[in-house]
């Protein structure tokens, strides 16, 4: 926010990944009276989150990949629910992008 401050710019264009998936950045920007230059923040809110995405897209009638969608208490539960949707399965964080929080688990053992 600074370097924003300093060269005086009345828009950003946060380029891809990090602070283009960053609602809190563009609300900010916002509060300076900075356009944000991408979706808008209820946007990125929600398509930022994986189960939340996935929730908004099957509501609208989008095909989905099949999985599981909420969030895992523990270890326990991710193998029950992986055993219902047989191996492999794609373990993906909720939050994560760019192929962050990605596994791929081949068996219960995994």
């Amino acid at each position: 926010m600074d370097a924003i401050r300093q060269t005086g710019a009345q828009a950003v264009h946060p380029g891809y990944g990090f602070l283009s998936e960053n609602a809190t950045f563009a609300e900010k920007l916002a509060e300076e009276g900075i356009t944000f230059i991408g979706p808008g923040v209820k946007a990125i809110a929600a398509m930022g989150d994986k189960i939340e995405s996935k929730k908004i897209a099957a509501g609208a009638g989008v095909n989905t990949v099949p999985g599981y969608v909420g969030v895992l208490a523990d270890d326990k539960e991710a193998v029950k629910v992986a055993a219902e949707i047989g191996f492999p399965v794609m373990i993906k964080a909720s939050a994560g992008g760019g192929g962050k929080g990605m596994r791929v688990a081949f068996s219960e053992k995994k």
